[in-house]
């Protein structure tokens, strides 16, 4: 019995070894399917609106949306994420006495604990 375990071992590893090679050259291609260089891949949001509107025909060009617009819609988004989440004004005044504490510690320290404050200002005021 022992003898016909000791032959399956090396079978196993080469079935193995199969396999992954099997699936590393299928998935191969897949690595190629992003832009090959930085020319060709959008580096801000209104690129790649700009990218799209040149392939679309005229009557289906998307519309281009304004650093306002992206705020309100941030804004909004943020208002119906938090009216959803009943524990999250604990969490902020949990989050902002925790800043504080860093901030003292960043100042016993002697650095700039100004951002750390500000930062606890802001969950201060989304707590309530």
């Amino acid at each position: 019995m022992k003898y016909y375990i000791d032959r399956a071992k090396p079978v196993l590893a080469l079935l193995t070894v199969a396999v992954t090679v099997a699936i590393g050259t299928g998935a191969s291609p897949l690595a190629y399917a992003a832009p090959q260089t930085m020319a060709e891949s959008p580096q801000l949001p209104g690129q790649a609106t700009e990218r799209a509107n040149k392939k679309l025909p005229e009557a289906k060009k998307l519309p281009e949306v304004s650093q306002e617009n992206r705020k309100k819609i941030r804004k909004e988004n943020d208002r119906k994420l938090k009216s959803r989440e009943p524990l999250y004004s604990q969490q902020a005044g949990s989050l902002a006495d925790q800043y504080k504490e860093t901030a003292e510690i960043v100042a016993r320290q002697g650095g700039d604990p100004q951002p750390l404050l500000d930062a606890a200002a802001y969950f201060e005021t989304q707590s309530e």
